[in-house]
């Protein structure tokens, strides 16, 4: 079956750009050409009180970064993190819908935390994931939000091999002021 590709909702652009992501942050591929897939990745921390989002770190990455970023999880991460979303339902029931292009509008599924429903707009941090292939996202794959709270929890099913490797990436590519990354330290990177 053909993905269904449709246009990028601007909120997947990078936060100082009117157009999508044009290459890799690991390899550098150009993802404006349409020959691999890519994802992106936007953490937000959301000052609620002030009613202000900030994006904290935001990247694209190509479909083949992102697979040898997978298999440097360790096998016991990567099956606590199956078992967790496989725990929730209503996630896995809504990437089903998306596979078959059911999954309902984009702005909805973006406006809550895809796994306990909070609305974005109460929650104090969290991230956006979404597939693209050049200029069009890839609405058979379903986009989806994590808020802070599934954040913590996913974190906790993470080995110390995982976490390392994660926060290794962070540093390596968003390093700066101990007081941003503290923002990311131990969360887990989805790609």
């Amino acid at each position: 079956m053909q993905p269904n590709l449709i246009d990028i909702p601007p909120v997947y652009y990078p936060f100082d750009s009117n157009e999508p992501f044009k290459e890799c942050l690991v390899c550098g591929t150009d993802l404006t050409l349409g020959t691999r897939d890519y994802f992106v990745e936007k953490a937000i921390k959301n000052h609620v009180e002030f009613k202000v989002k900030d994006v904290v770190f935001e990247y694209a990455m190509c479909s083949e970064c992102a697979e040898k970023m997978q298999k440097s999880m360790s096998e016991e991460s990567q099956q606590n993190m199956q078992n967790y979303f496989l725990q929730h339902e209503n996630f896995m029931q809504k990437v089903q819908e998306f596979q078959i292009g059911e999954g309902g509008p984009i702005d909805e599924v973006l406006s809550k935390c895809s796994i306990t429903g909070e609305a974005i707009d109460d929650m104090g941090e969290y991230m956006m994931f979404g597939h693209f292939r050049g200029g069009k996202m890839v609405a058979t794959t379903m986009p989806y939000v994590i808020g802070g709270k599934a954040m913590d929890e996913i974190s906790e099913l993470m080995s110390n091999k995982t976490l390392d490797e994660m926060n290794g990436f962070m540093g390596q590519y968003f390093g700066g002021p101990p007081e941003l990354e503290n923002l990311w330290k131990g969360k887990p990177v989805f790609l």
